[in-house]
């Protein structure tokens, strides 16, 4: 489930894992994949910085996105979100509300749908320590902030990854970004 986090720029965001069969994420208006996200940010040193570009989507509008509750309850299936839980609903079962450590295979799938509801884009990421500042396309976040970010990510966000409260599994893209920033798996 995306979560709510502070940024410097925008105040309070929406950002995380919006169904469990998929390893896309969404910042606000932007959605990226996680491995995708993984990758960039291996092209950056944690130590002195740096820029790297992300591919991804950007949504125009948020009827664009879609209702996450409504499609969740499966109520209302309206814009993106509404059709990517047509696809994959909410497990009835809540043992099953796990993010899954597979979901990067639903890709080709999910860039269907999106392609339908949002635009590609170009998303750069900047990391600049000796600022203490992190930026997601037009989102700015304090050291403090954007490492809360990257906990979210490693942890397989809420509900976590599938065995990650018994073993810390996650994906292995995930496993080198932790051991790249230093964030506890």
């Amino acid at each position: 489930m995306p979560l709510a986090f502070p940024s410097r720029s925008h105040g309070t965001i929406v950002f995380g894992f919006y169904n469990i069969e998929t390893d896309s994420l969404l910042l606000e208006d932007l959605s990226f994949f996680c491995t995708d996200f993984c990758g960039t940010l291996a092209e950056i040193p944690p130590t002195s910085g740096g820029r790297a570009d992300l591919r991804g989507y950007r949504f125009a509008s948020r009827r664009a996105i879609g209702d996450l509750v409504g499609a969740i309850r499966g109520e209302r299936f309206e814009g993106y979100l509404g059709e990517v839980y047509r696809r994959w609903p909410f497990p009835k079962d809540q043992a099953a509300f796990r993010q899954r450590l597979e979901g990067h295979r639903t890709r080709p799938e999910v860039e269907r749908v999106l392609a339908r509801w949002a635009r590609r884009v170009t998303i750069p990421i900047t990391w600049t320590p000796a600022r203490d500042l992190a930026t997601i396309g037009p989102y700015e976040f304090s050291t403090t902030q954007f490492r809360a970010l990257l906990e979210y990510v490693v942890r397989g966000g809420y509900p976590t990854w599938e065995g990650f409260l018994e073993r810390g599994a996650c994906p292995p893209w995930v496993a080198t970004l932790a051991k790249a920033w230093g964030v506890a798996t």
